[in-house]
């Protein structure tokens, strides 16, 4: 990027030590943006992560589409995703990332709320809606993720804070996902705690999204670090 080029021409580097001062400075802001990431991945890895496909085409199951026609509608709503996703990071420039995040968050979880009650029909339109309407609130709470990410935190430590908050959503909001899923209809019998618990990542997307303040266009460059590393929250006061 050209901020990095310029550090490198500068011969600056990530300060020393740039986890031990990431976590020593900025772990609340590290933790609400790691949950914004994690509201989209939870309900995003119930199809990334293939969950949706193994319950709706399970032959035992209470849908038992074929699996061929669950795949196609996982495909194309993989593609709608990729094109919500670009949209978010076009509109998000125009009317900000969190504005972008909060309507994302509300739409994903109308659409969460109502994926399982859309598949359990066993009509397969149904789900190929299900997975599309699904994929608009996925989009504009992703598209914008990177440049967001970017605008928290200083120069100095952007790389390390970008990667950790990124991993660290990843783990919270995807990797379990699938699972838990699997374990709440086995612990049930039914998705409804399931949509509960795709909803619940929704709501606290949407909080942890409020909680931060708009910063598109806060200047990126080294000689901006005090205004970087400040006023990060809608609470702040500096």
């Amino acid at each position: 990027s050209p901020v990095f080029e310029e550090m490198a021409e500068r011969k600056e580097v990530e300060a020393e030590n740039p986890a031990k001062l990431l976590f020593k400075r900025f772990t609340p802001l590290v933790i609400v943006a790691a949950l914004v990431f994690a509201g989209n991945g939870t309900v995003g890895y119930m199809t990334t992560g293939g969950y949706i496909q193994s319950y709706a085409s399970n032959p035992d199951g209470p849908v038992g589409l074929a699996r061929g026609d669950v795949l196609n509608a996982v495909t194309l709503s993989a593609f709608t995703w990729m094109l919500f996703t670009l949209f978010a990071g076009f509109i998000s420039d125009k009317i900000g990332r969190r504005t972008t995040y909060l309507i994302g968050f509300v739409l994903q979880a109308i659409a969460a709320a109502a994926l399982f009650p859309l598949v359990n029909t066993a009509n397969l339109g149904l789900l190929y809606f299900a997975l599309i309407a699904l994929t608009v609130g996925l989009g504009l709470t992703y598209g914008q993720q990177s440049a967001m990410y970017a605008e928290l935190f200083p120069a100095s430590i952007r790389a390390s804070g970008v990667s950790i908050t990124y991993a660290l959503g990843s783990v919270l909001g995807g990797a379990f996902a699938p699972m838990i899923a699997a374990a709440l209809v086995e612990a049930t019998g039914s998705t409804t705690a399931v949509s509960i618990y795709l909803v619940s990542a929704c709501v606290i997307g949407f909080i942890c999204a409020f909680l931060l303040k708009e910063r598109k266009g806060i200047p990126l460059s080294t000689d901006h670090e005090d205004e970087q590393a400040s006023n990060h929250f809608i609470f702040s006061k500096n």
